[in-house]
């Protein structure tokens, strides 16, 4: 900022004039461009900030239900898969044979029921004439029950056999993308040994702390916005839960932020640092917060008005410490104000506007 004297008589002016008059100065400080910012519209968010971790919303672990040669693996890590999808198939020989031989006997106890049957269907009629005893009878019933008992039992055998028998080939039982697979063609599948793991990553979800004096002004359906390393873009998320229960130890919070990542552009595991958006201002003059002076209670601003600087008192609509600018109202947008305050200026002081300014 440079001082410029301005001659307020030009030569040759009267000669009885004032000498005071005719020496008379107005002193006239030119800003740089650095001094001075113009008042122009835009958002401004007050946030909280936050770290975490991306981590899937849906996942799951796949374990082989029998012990089995592995014959198959037909997927890897990185790979894509639906619901229901085959992923591996173990040896089913013994299983299979298991089936054949169950079915033999379950044939085998339905015709021994049916016999049983026929049985007392005849016994009953015995009876019904005086032939045979009631004892007899309840010999023939008696019977009867017990090969129901064994059908139903050997019913149950077949049933588990084939169940067995279909749980030597391993499906994904959610659609995601495979990013653990712990078996090899050959090897011997434990029963529960985990062969897979899967994550869904079209909706992911991070957790934050969140310090106690903030948790009042935090609710769902908050948006949430952030960065990941890698990522040029910045990411939304909303709040959708909030931990009621105060961590023990720190005493913050726990909040969840559910982040949409269809594009899959996001990986879990991914390291999360952003703001809470608290309040937002939309379409008003945002300001950096020097420029407005005496915050917050009688904000005003020094206004570049006709090539004279002017106090212009302003209201504050937010305050954003964390991005250190102020929504105000009461501002046109255009106006030139300084940018910050300068020592030894006034509401009144001549000023020239640098010619770079726009």
């Amino acid at each position: 900022m440079g001082l410029t004297a301005c001659h307020g008589a030009p030569e040759g002016a009267v000669a009885d004039q004032p000498a005071s008059a005719a020496s008379a100065q107005t002193m006239v400080r030119t800003l740089s461009r650095a001094d001075v910012v113009v008042a122009r519209t835009g958002v401004l968010r007050d946030t909280l900030p936050f770290t975490g971790t991306l981590t899937a919303l849906k996942s799951s672990s796949i374990a082989a239900e029998v012990e089995a040669r592995v014959e198959q693996v037909l997927v890897r890590e990185g790979e894509t898969v639906k619901p229901g999808q085959v992923l591996a198939r173990l040896d089913s020989e013994s299983l299979d044979q298991s089936v054949t031989e169950q079915q033999a006997q379950l044939a085998a106890n339905q015709s021994r029921l049916k016999l049983a049957r026929t049985k007392l269907d005849k016994q009953h009629e015995l009876l019904q004439k005086g032939f045979i005893s009631q004892l007899a009878y309840d010999e023939a019933e008696s019977e009867f029950t017990v090969r129901q008992g064994e059908l139903q039992a050997q019913t149950s055998q077949l049933a588990r056999a084939r169940r067995q028998q279909a749980d030597s080939v391993v499906r994904a039982p959610i659609a995601g993308v495979v990013y653990e697979r712990k078996i090899n063609p050959g090897e011997i599948a434990a029963r529960n040994a985990r062969l897979f793991s899967i994550a869904d990553l079209s909706v992911l979800e991070l957790s934050a702390s969140v310090p106690s004096q903030w948790i009042g002004q935090i609710k769902a359906g908050q948006q949430a916005r952030f960065s990941v390393e890698g990522l040029p873009d910045e990411v939304l998320g909303d709040v959708v839960r909030v931990n009621p229960v105060a961590q023990s130890g720190t005493r913050s919070f726990l909040i969840y932020i559910r982040v949409n990542n269809a594009d899959g552009r996001l990986k879990a595991g991914q390291f999360a640092k952003g703001g809470l958006v608290l309040h937002e201002e939309r379409g008003q003059v945002v300001l950096p917060q020097e420029a407005v002076q005496d915050l917050p209670a009688h904000p005003w601003v020094m206004l570049v008005d006709k090539g004279r600087l002017q106090r212009q008192p302003v209201q504050l609509l937010l305050w954003s410490q964390t991005e250190h600018k102020v929504a105000v109202a009461g501002l046109s947008p255009g106006k030139v104000l300084l940018a910050a305050p300068l020592l030894g200026v006034r509401s009144g002081d001549a000023v020239r506007l640098p010619t770079d300014l726009k």
